[in-house]
């Protein structure tokens, strides 16, 4: 029987509690000699019984009542900086180390009727009187700088079970291992990301968002810590373009097939997809070869109206290069052979002396052969192959969303600053970027697709060249909106770079349905090596989490009794016996019915071959 202990049995020791009361009260006035003396001692074991009652009545406010901690913002970053320097760790709340004493008492409450749950007495909050002595009560046992909670959803007692709470540590060399924060709509992700978000902003590592909701008050929160911190904040939103600044996705690159791959990945696997990507390659490797900077916009246009106009630039160039000037006395002396093709005929003739001067003899240039094989493609199979692309492109490159994506260097009209990711991560900025997914779903997932993609070229910069990587932040809200093959790479090999990464989702179908196989989905999974899990509705993610966590023991203790009488036995005759033995018992270190019954704000966090946590994230004020 050693270590089991009922947590749900009556409080005898009250009655003890007020025996020792009547003794301390009755003994120095019974006039027995000493009488001060045993009056002491009484007092001594009524304070023992007393602290006994005090702590059985505070775990039993503890489970049956609900808490919402507040916190300002000068006592989390008073916080923040405390435990940086005491264990270079980040703070996420209220809670304690989770173990199998939790467990165990969870599994006992588990068993319970809801009824059979110890509380303060149902009757009180029938009348007024009552409810005031109810929330006297409450008051008493309420945590420091707590509200009472009295939504709905979620238990009470999860986080109730442990008196000994402290601050919940999250240890930044952790957080390269990146990290998952799960949780059901309204269980409080984004409330999480304003504590993490709050705290990076303030220790100096770059901050970089993703949010396909645009939620406007983690918004002004991160707009509002810059300017506490002094940092420069740069808001990107294609829904709110007066207030956004311009950002090139295309900008930063380490071979120029990372560009078409970009926009080809946005569109439907098949073989217009490599048909498109194909075209799209050979326009931008013209443009570099002529010395401009491919666009969305530039791309745009050779998408529509061909490469005609880039394949004649490209040979101009080529032919200056290699000393042929006189290149248009000897287009034009072949042009009658060549006949009069409208409009083409020059750059036919251009093209007919490139391939007997250079391309015949192996002397020719990669960009000006795919340009030329686009060229005298068949234009009406070539439309037919492009027209996948256009329409995407059209979204990303026209209209002000164009204006946003592909800025133009030399509009001086346009005041709003033009930054790409590369210059983010120099200047150590803070940017937000919120996307409009419900009312323009394609199009926001097609930009922070893109940009996303931006930032994995980036990573890999710095994971190649840098010699000490920035620290870098990365939070992807609501990942199976933006994920792609990038932010893959980016979980795979972002530890490098300095890269540390917070995806959130609401549940893994979510990921599985987006990348189209259960493989892939476990492949993100499986680089996201910290978890922090709020209230979920899906039983197999909180089952996936359940199992990460692993398994413990519990004791049950069983209780059987029995009684027996003979047939020739006298009346009052009978034998009986009762026994009492403990069973251990396999189970899950964190039960699933407990993720599920989560309240809003509170969470259970797994550090990678670490501590499991049971917290509660704090609503931040100021």
């Amino acid at each position: 029987m050693n270590g089991y202990i009922s947590h749900f049995r009556p409080i005898y020791e009250n009655r003890a509690a007020l025996f020792w009361l009547a003794a301390v009260v009755l003994l120095p006035m019974s006039g027995m000699p000493y009488g001060w003396a045993f009056a002491l001692f009484a007092f001594v074991v009524l304070t023992v019984r007393s602290l006994q009652v005090w702590k059985a009545l505070k775990f039993r406010m503890a489970i049956s009542t609900k808490w919402l901690t507040t916190l300002r913002i000068e006592k989390l970053l008073a916080t923040q900086l405390r435990m940086r320097e005491e264990a270079n760790s980040m703070y996420l709340g209220i809670g304690y180390e989770w173990t199998q004493k939790h467990c165990q008492i969870a599994h006992d409450i588990l068993r319970m009727p809801t009824t059979d749950i110890p509380g303060l007495p149902r009757w009180l909050s029938k009348t007024r009187q009552g409810r005031e002595i109810e929330s006297a009560i409450e008051n008493i046992f309420a945590p420091k700088d707590s509200i009472r909670d009295r939504l709905p959803q979620g238990v009470s007692w999860i986080h109730g079970m442990e008196a000994k709470k402290g601050l919940v540590p999250f240890h930044y060399k952790a957080m390269a291992g990146h990290t998952l924060v799960g949780g059901t709509t309204g269980a409080g992700k984004t409330r999480t990301y304003e504590v993490i978000s709050t705290q990076v902003i303030h220790g100096g590592d770059v901050l970089i968002i993703i949010d396909p909701k645009n939620d406007a008050e983690w918004k002004q929160r991160v707009e509002r810590e810059c300017q506490r911190a002094r940092r420069k904040f740069l808001y990107f939103s294609q829904a709110k373009p007066s207030e956004s600044i311009r950002l090139n996705p295309i900008e930063n690159w380490s071979q120029p097939s990372e560009i078409p791959s970009r926009i080809a990945q946005l569109m439907e696997e098949g073989p217009f997809r490599d048909f498109a990507f194909l075209f799209i390659d050979r326009a931008v490797k013209g443009e570099l070869y002529i010395g401009d900077k491919p666009t969305l916009r530039s791309i745009l246009k050779y998408a529509q109206s061909g490469i005609t106009t880039l394949l004649e630039k490209s040979l101009k160039r080529f032919f200056r290069e290699h000393g042929l000037h006189d290149w248009e006395a000897l287009v034009a002396a072949d042009a009658v052979k060549l006949g009069n093709k409208p409009g083409a005929g020059v750059v036919d003739g251009m093209v007919a002396l490139y391939n007997a001067r250079f391309a015949a003899l192996d002397r020719g240039h990669e960009a000006i052969d795919g340009l030329i094989a686009t060229h005298v493609h068949d234009r009406e199979h070539y439309m037919r192959i492009i027209a996948s692309a256009l329409p995407l492109l059209q979204m990303l490159a026209t209209g002000e969303t164009g204006l946003m994506l592909a800025p133009k260097a030399d509009d001086f009209e346009d005041e709003r600053e033009i930054w790409d990711i590369d210059k983010v991560i120099r200047q150590k900025a803070v940017l937000y970027m919120g996307f409009d997914s419900l009312s323009n779903a394609i199009v926001q997932k097609a930009i922070a697709s893109m940009i996303l993609a931006d930032v994995a070229a980036v990573c890999g910069s710095i994971y190649n060249f840098y010699e000490s990587p920035p620290e870098v932040v990365l939070v992807i809200d609501e990942i199976a909106e933006a994920i792609n093959e990038q932010v893959i790479q980016i979980l795979n090999k972002g530890r490098g770079a300095g890269f540390k990464t917070f995806v959130a989702f609401q549940a893994r179908a979510d990921l599985e349905a987006k990348l189209g196989n259960a493989a892939k989905m476990l492949q993100v999974l499986g680089n996201l090596n910290n978890q922090i899990v709020l209230r979920l509705e899906d039983s197999d993610t909180a089952k996936w989490f359940s199992d990460k966590v692993g398994e413990t023991a519990i004791r049950n203790l069983v209780m059987s009794g029995s009684t027996s009488t003979g047939s020739e036995a006298h009346l009052g005759e009978f034998s009986g016996s009762v026994s009492r033995s403990l069973q251990l018992e396999k189970v899950p270190l964190i039960p699933v019915d407990l993720i599920h019954k989560l309240p809003n704000l509170q969470y259970f966090m797994r550090i990678s071959g670490g501590a499991v946590y049971q917290g509660r994230i704090p609503i931040l004020q100021g």
